[in-house]
């Protein structure tokens, strides 16, 4: 809940409305204080914590994890957990107010000092799916909106998490469980999948609409990506930017998905998600059955699982997006050529991807690492979504205009003359604007004729059998991508 009303200064008059309320605050570091209210009248102790822990974006040689009271622009939330006694104000009232910066904000408490149970709040709690982890296995993410402060915040970097905030006059896609008849109950209660629909949904588009798969990492389940992970709501905002396509999201757990399977046998790996829940979604909601319209992506443990499925099948899906969860697709991973990969992580998130490992993968495939600010928390994953279905999804040319921009350096270091320069760089360059444009088979026409030209001052000694061989290679591999999918 958004508030603009100020706390009343007397102890006695504190607003004692259960769960969060963000209001302006000119004596606030980032323009904005959270006040937050737990009502539990048997609590000796609460203890709120929250990943409002600063660092230094603008600064990466700054060590110093900074307190939310020390906000100046330039930090980013990445420091990892704040943890804070909440004041006992009375009749069951436990009350905290803590400066906060823009985006979606996750807290939760230990009460008791039980720090095994992450305990919701019950004025704010995230919708969590009814087959999904209970009791101390449930790591409870509860968020707060907050809003940005163009004078106190005053960093872009931050000011882009505002696709994070429900916007009030946007349209609104719908989210909710569904049950999958297919799988085998959890103690009596069915099995589900989270859904959503983006706004207009409409199950006759002549269009089938594209699906996006997101996985939930460890203490998570299918519910997190929803609630914490933002995804519905970034995914409206985006929307009504124009941003990024109207899309089906799922998200399942990694419970039902069954076995990992053997490297050994392709297309064995989590049978359930195959041979069930794909069928599932692509037999009730209008989306499309090609691969290369479906994508994948998870954070941690989840990352681990879009890995193996690349390792399994790599172009089960078109897209994936494997999050602080390190790189382990071998380079030898069958069709590795085929898939268009998205590596992400926080700056200081222990499973922040190897950059030169995933470099290396480039090398074989067409992939792309991001680092965000964040640590092992949504504050990472929330912007990589943002930046993933935003500047990647469905876009071909994100992934291949390094590999054109190669070329271009490449064309550029032969003893070529300028017009012959100029006559290999105008059809990359032009190639590329028909990936982006969705015209691969154009594309491949151009870069049909770029090889022949290649081919042609090899032939009249204007290069030599190496030359051409470095500005055909990656070439190749381009047509191959492209082609494949046109199958």
């Amino acid at each position: 809940m958004l508030s603009s009303v100020p706390l009343a200064a007397q102890a006695d008059e504190v607003d004692l409305t259960p769960g969060p309320t963000v209001y302006a605050d000119p004596n606030s570091p980032t323009g904005y204080t959270g006040h937050f209210v737990y009502y539990n009248p048997d609590a000796t102790s609460v203890r709120f914590v929250a990943d409002i822990l600063l660092r230094n974006w603008a600064d990466l040689s700054d060590p110093t994890v900074y307190q939310p009271s020390e906000y100046f622009p330039g930090l980013m939330r990445g420091g990892g957990a704040y943890d804070a006694e909440m004041t006992n104000v009375g009749d069951g009232y436990w009350v905290i107010d803590v400066p906060l910066a823009a985006g979606a904000n996750q807290y939760w408490f230990y009460v008791n000092n039980n720090t095994n149970l992450w305990v919701t709040d019950p004025a704010n709690s995230p919708i969590y799916a009814p087959d999904g982890l209970t009791g101390t296995a449930r790591r409870a993410f509860n968020k707060v909106f907050v809003p940005y402060d163009a004078e106190k915040q005053n960093f872009e970097p931050l000011a882009a998490r505002q696709i994070e905030l429900p916007r009030e006059d946007s349209a609104k896609g719908t989210w909710s469980y569904v049950e999958i008849p297919e799988l085998p109950p959890l103690n009596g209660i069915p099995r589900t999948i989270g859904v959503y629909l983006p706004p207009g949904y409409d199950p006759n588009r002549a269009e089938p609409y594209k699906t996006i798969y997101m996985q939930h990492g460890g203490g998570q389940d299918q519910s997190d990506w929803m609630n914490m992970g933002n995804v519905p709501v970034i995914m409206d905002n985006l929307l009504d930017d124009g941003t990024t396509e109207p899309a089906v999201v799922i998200t399942t757990n990694t419970n039902y998905l069954g076995p990992v399977g053997s490297t050994a046998v392709q297309g064995d790996a989590y049978p359930n998600l195959r041979n069930v829940v794909i069928p599932f979604v692509e037999a009730n909601y209008n989306v499309s059955t090609k691969p290369i319209d479906r994508a994948f992506a998870g954070l941690s443990a989840g990352s681990a699982v879009t890995q193996n499925l690349i390792r399994d099948d790599a172009d089960f899906f078109g897209y994936y997006g494997p999050w602080s969860g390190g790189a382990s697709v071998p380079t030898n991973t069958p069709d590795l050529l085929y898939p268009y990969i998205h590596y992400g992580g926080g700056a200081w998130d222990f499973g922040l991807p190897n950059a030169n490992t995933v470099a290396n993968l480039d090398n074989f495939g067409f992939v792309e690492n991001t680092v965000v600010s964040g640590a092992h928390d949504f504050n990472a994953w929330n912007q990589l979504f943002s930046i993933w279905a935003r500047d990647y999804l469905w876009h071909p040319e994100a992934f291949i205009q390094d590999e054109i921009g190669q070329l271009k350096d490449n064309v550029a270091a032969t003893g070529l003359n300028k017009g012959n320069k100029n006559a290999l760089t105008v059809k990359l360059d032009q190639a590329l604007k028909l990936i982006g444009k969705g015209k691969s088979a154009e594309a491949l026409e151009v870069l049909d004729g770029y090889t022949t030209q290649v081919g042609n001052f090899v032939n009249n000694g204007k290069l030599t059998a190496d030359e051409g061989a470095t500005l055909t290679a990656l070439a190749e591999q381009i047509t191959a991508n492209l082609s494949h999918w046109l199958e």
